[in-house]
């Protein structure tokens, strides 16, 4: 209990509990009828708004990536374009959402949100789609997405070679691209049911809600856990946990 307080305390730890209750919430709504589905429907619908709220300023982050992409020269391979194409359709998306805030919330009710949140969510589309590309070219060419060594001295070589011989056999960054991919195509389909590009029904997208959530989820509360040790009595952190995209 301890350890969920924590986690619910952080900002992307919240996010992700709010959301995996919407999931639930609409695949409840699939198998109820009457009133109780009414209910279930606003519930999702509710969490679907308050969630907006997680990523309303989530453009800063993405712009800042694409302009530290820009500035670093990360942008000399296949790879680096593919970050700066997805982090840009991100922080398009986020703005395009934003500017319809005031229309959900029944505050300021405008005739283009439609065509504003068509456009929001074809750059989420996109943005995804550019995610699981990276995520498949890191895996089929790892070597290429490495970061460039820079020249060493000799000396510094020998220590260098000492200090990788040490740390042996390294990890393979591949189950967590695999991961990625699994959790991009489960959120893929959420911009194609807006978009009517690939209608699968509230059932098939409550069930993959579910599980992208659990996924990002496990990786949110590892992280969570491992930045705040086992300290019981530490002030939980509400910052949000990096690189996490709240869909």
């Amino acid at each position: 209990m301890q350890k969920f307080t924590r986690f619910v305390n952080n900002g992307a730890g919240l996010e992700k509990t709010l959301r995996l209750i919407q999931s639930i919430a609409q695949i409840a709504a699939v198998f109820t009828v009457g009133s109780t589905a009414v209910q279930l429907t606003t519930a999702k619908l509710q969490l679907a708004l308050t969630r907006r709220f997680f990523r309303f300023f989530g453009f800063l982050d993405s712009f800042q990536r694409v302009s530290t992409l820009l500035t670093n020269g990360g942008v000399g391979s296949v790879a680096g374009w593919l970050e700066l194409a997805k982090w840009t359709c991100f922080g398009l998306y986020f703005v395009l959402e934003d500017l319809t805030i005031l229309h959900a919330m029944g505050v300021y009710a405008v005739p283009w949100e439609a065509r504003v949140m068509r456009e929001a969510n074809t750059f989420w589309f996109y943005a995804i789609s550019l995610s699981i590309a990276g995520s498949l070219y890191g895996i089929f060419f790892p070597a290429a997405t490495e970061p460039a060594k820079k020249p060493q001295t000799e000396k510094g070589k020998k220590e260098n070679d000492e200090k990788v011989a040490a740390s042996a056999p390294r990890t393979s960054n591949t189950p967590a691209l695999v991961k990625r991919i699994v959790v991009d195509s489960c959120d893929l389909l959420l911009p194609a049911e807006l978009l009517n590009w690939m209608p699968t029904g509230d059932l098939v997208l409550g069930v993959t809600m579910v599980l992208s959530t659990i996924l990002t989820g496990s990786d949110i509360w590892a992280r969570y856990r491992q930045k705040n040790g086992l300290a019981g009595n530490r002030t939980p952190d509400h910052s949000h946990a990096k690189g996490v995209l709240y869909h």
